[in-house]
């Protein structure tokens, strides 16, 4: 059995089964999603090791042996280490035959070696087809899209399988397969951002800092809560759906003045959703195409009735759903319902009711309305 106590970060990215899970191929997910509530005390090493094997999935720019070695010293040097002239950490990552340890420490010594240049001194770059979002100056650090100087990663999905990235921040990010996201390697400054292409269900943390997803022409802005957005580069439509909390979703270039502040954009809630035209820059507001229930309850929520009025069936699946319904109560006045409902999808729910009491329903920017037919 592995003594995971003693484990340090070159021993995280030495495990095959840990860089499995990394990469979201292990068969021991539950495990290691568990790991630092039995080994709080390795967290630091937990996340650094994660944040090297993602990295090392990016090719970075063609540095030589002897840039990466000299720029690996200054970097100690500059945070108060010394440094002796024969290091042996970085002897192991000049030469094999120079310090006899296993291949798959020298890999990842390797690995630790060039990302302490490339992080601590800006020297990492990433290169993709499409616009990079970061430059690189002669003999300066990276800067994000807004300016700011920062490091940034990007993690591509080559896998057939859903992929757990970790920000800096403890917010999680399931990376769906062809999907890429970019992101600092720690979120500074007032804003959090993320840039992504592809699709991607965020877990945010709540932070005082709004944490903004771009992705294509839309950008999404929370403080806390848990949506997808979905923006592949060949799809028609953009789309963002709330599973939880609340978010704005607004085009990544609103026109506004010092004069207007004004933005053309949309506030969503739990099950609401976003739809952005590419063709015609169009923002719409929708439902989601499964409601989920957002109601924490004691007890389970049945749903069913007993010559229950429909108004007062209407406002609990309203406080249930998170989604507001309108209808006119003088117009539903005296119609009662007696009906099991417990596992109908929501929309089930609403065809049945309405049938039972003459109605029909819409969806209308994000919101059900309901109304009595028309029998003209």
């Amino acid at each position: 059995m592995k003594n995971y106590e003693s484990y340090r970060v070159e021993d995280f990215i030495d495990d095959k089964d840990f860089e499995e899970w990394v990469r979201g191929r292990s068969s021991r997910e539950t495990f290691w999603r568990s790991f630092l509530q039995h080994y709080p005390e390795k967290r630091e090493a937990f996340h650094q090791a994660e944040q090297f094997i993602r990295a090392a999935t990016v090719a970075p720019e063609r540095i030589s042996e002897a840039e990466i070695r000299k720029e690996v010293e200054r970097f100690i040097v500059a945070t108060g280490s010394s440094v002796p002239n024969q290091s042996p950490f970085l002897s192991g990552f000049r030469s094999e035959t120079s310090l006899r340890l296993p291949y798959g420490f020298r890999w990842a010594a390797g690995i630790a070696a060039l990302l302490l240049a490339v992080v601590g001194l800006g020297w990492y770059s990433i290169h993709t087809n499409s616009t990079p979002l970061i430059t690189r100056k002669a003999d300066g650090p990276n800067h994000s899209p807004d300016g700011s100087a920062n490091q940034f990663v990007e993690t591509f999905n080559h896998t057939k399988q859903l992929l757990r990235v970790v920000l800096s921040d403890s917010s999680e990010v399931l990376l769906s397969p062809k999907s890429r996201l970019r992101y600092p390697s720690q979120f500074v400054g007032n804003v959090r951002k993320v840039y992504l292409a592809g699709q991607g269900s965020f877990s945010v943390k709540r932070r005082k800092q709004p944490f903004m997803v771009y992705s294509g022409e839309t950008v999404t802005k929370v403080l806390g809560t848990r949506f997808v957005v979905s923006a592949f580069d060949l799809d028609k439509k953009i789309t963002v759906q709330v599973l939880s909390g609340k978010v704005s979703v607004y085009k990544a270039n609103p026109e506004r003045t010092s004069y207007n502040k004004e933005v053309n954009g949309l506030i969503l809630n739990a099950n609401q959703a976003a739809i952005f035209e590419k063709s015609d820059g169009n923002l719409t507001k929708t439902l989601v195409a499964n409601p989920a229930l957002v109601r924490k309850s004691d007890k389970e929520i049945t749903f069913v009735y007993d010559d229950v009025a429909l108004s007062a069936i209407l406002r609990e699946l309203e406080t249930s759903y998170g989604i507001p319904i309108q209808f006119d109560e003088q117009s539903f006045e005296g119609c009662k319902i007696t009906a099991a409902l417990s596992s109908e999808s929501l929309y089930e729910k609403l065809d049945l009711l309405c049938k039972a009491a003459s109605a029909t329903y819409e969806i209308i920017d994000g919101q059900i309305v309901l109304s009595r037919k028309s029998y003209r």
